[in-house]
């Protein structure tokens, strides 16, 4: 369960900036789109936690960049005890001269078998300054810190703290794994955390594979859904094709240059099992009709990715990310969707996010961040808490809001008409004299 997520100087944003999925007191919805936690896990006054929050704001406004925060800070995690410069990748604003030499700060709260933890570190030139890990048992306590003069754990491994010698660019996080200490089952549970975190951006950025798991289940659902959405597609199966073998040398080389003399040749997700690389496609099924009679005669098969073009850009989407939706639905894990409605019709985009502000599609609490587009989801049966905006200033930088910061916004406000008249966040002026 994601509870608060917090980033300084990334990208767009250079202030400190929170994006929180702690209910506030507003009782609007509060049966269908918040859900309590134990009250051992947080205090009986703050463990209430939102089920879903969308960010909406104009192009460019810096919604996409709070969603890639969160993924920079996954993949130096998970990355960062490699050989791959990732500490070195981080994004500071570009906007100020002086951006580059300060610090960025990457801080998340969250809950993950039953226990409550705060992680976070500190960047500044592809150095790691600072990185600190505490937990709530009655009361947060730290478990972790590490600072510039070394690292120190709280417990029996303080002493063996100061035998292990971190490299600059690499969490201790990441390479905890490495020696046996008393503190492993707190740094599993937010690895664990972080690699079970869904987070959905291109149409490749997942693969469809998700389709074959579990008995194929998550394909029967996302069938109902197709249907409920009229878009035709009857039957929808994926096709894995072993494209190289990566352990040898020849295929590597041969397929390097297919890849050279014809980029395009490669047309689906590309995905690594062991030594081998499969393109994956997706085969969408349509009924094809007699025309005196309108019964079905045939079908008509299509591939989503190598007949490009047939199915609407919206689809093809739609495809790539359901089916890790459902998972999280099925799972109770949390899932960040960047431009979830895009090319989809409202009413599409307006199911998809009740499917999480709901009790009986999403009884083990998953949750859900998006951005948005279509304000008209503003107003479908979401908490003044559960929306945020964001907008850039003139020397771009961006600033997040929730709606629930306003003072006098009501809830039979319709908030999308407010937000269009400018009430809640800085929009752009297109209004011009030619």
């Amino acid at each position: 369960m994601l509870v608060n997520f917090r980033f300084k100087n990334f990208r767009s944003f250079y202030e400190d900036t929170e994006i929180s999925l702690e209910a506030t007191k507003d009782d609007a919805m509060r049966e269908i789109n918040t859900f309590s936690v134990d009250e051992k896990v947080m205090p009986k006054d703050e463990n209430e936690l939102l089920k879903s929050a969308v960010i909406f704001g104009g192009n460019a406004s810096g919604k996409s960049n709070v969603i890639k925060a969160l993924a920079y800070m996954k993949n130096v995690i998970l990355l960062s005890a490699s050989q791959l410069p990732i500490v070195q990748q981080n994004e500071t604003f570009a906007f100020y001269d002086t951006a580059i030499q300060e610090d960025s700060m990457f801080e998340v709260e969250f809950i993950y078998n039953n226990t409550f933890y705060r992680y976070g570190f500190i960047l500044n030139f592809g150095v790691v300054k600072e990185e600190w890990l505490d937990k709530r048992v009655e009361r947060l306590t730290p478990v972790f810190k590490r600072t510039e003069k070394g690292l120190d754990i709280v417990g029996p491994d303080k002493v063996a703290a100061k035998l292990i010698n971190l490299a600059s660019n690499a969490l201790f996080l990441s390479v905890g794994k490495n020696f046996h200490l008393d503190i492993m089952p707190a740094l599993n549970d937010v690895m664990a955390w972080f690699q079970n975190l869904l987070i959905v951006f291109e149409n490749n950025a997942n693969s469809l594979d998700i389709y074959t798991m579990e008995g194929g289940k998550y394909r029967a659902r996302a069938l109902k859904i197709l249907k409920l959405a009229d878009i035709g597609i009857r039957d929808i199966k994926v096709k894995k094709d072993k494209i190289v073998n990566m352990a040898d040398l020849n295929d590597v080389l041969r397929f390097n240059a297919q890849l050279q003399i014809q980029p395009a040749a490669v047309k689906g997700q590309l995905k690594q099992e062991e030594n081998n690389l499969f393109n994956i496609d997706m085969l969408t099924e349509f009924d094809v009709f007699n025309e005196k009679t309108k019964r079905v005669v045939s079908k008509k098969n299509v591939m989503l990715f190598k007949d490009r073009g047939f199915n609407s850009e919206g689809t093809e989407r739609l495809l790539c990310y359901l089916g890790w939706m459902l998972a999280a639905l099925d799972h109770g894990r949390v899932i960040l969707i960047d431009e979830i409605d895009a090319k989809l019709h409202f009413l599409v985009a307006d199911y998809l996010i009740k499917l999480f502000n709901s009790i009986d599609n999403n009884p083990k609490n998953a949750q859900l961040v998006c951005t948005a587009h279509n304000v008209m989801l503003m107003d479908e049966d979401l908490r003044r808490d559960q929306i945020y905006f964001t907008s850039k200033d003139e020397y771009g930088e961006s600033r997040l809001v929730a709606l629930s910061d306003y003072k006098n916004v009501r809830k039979e406000n319709l908030f999308s008409k407010r937000y269009l008249a400018g009430f809640y966040s800085k929009l752009p002026d297109m209004t011009c004299d030619w």
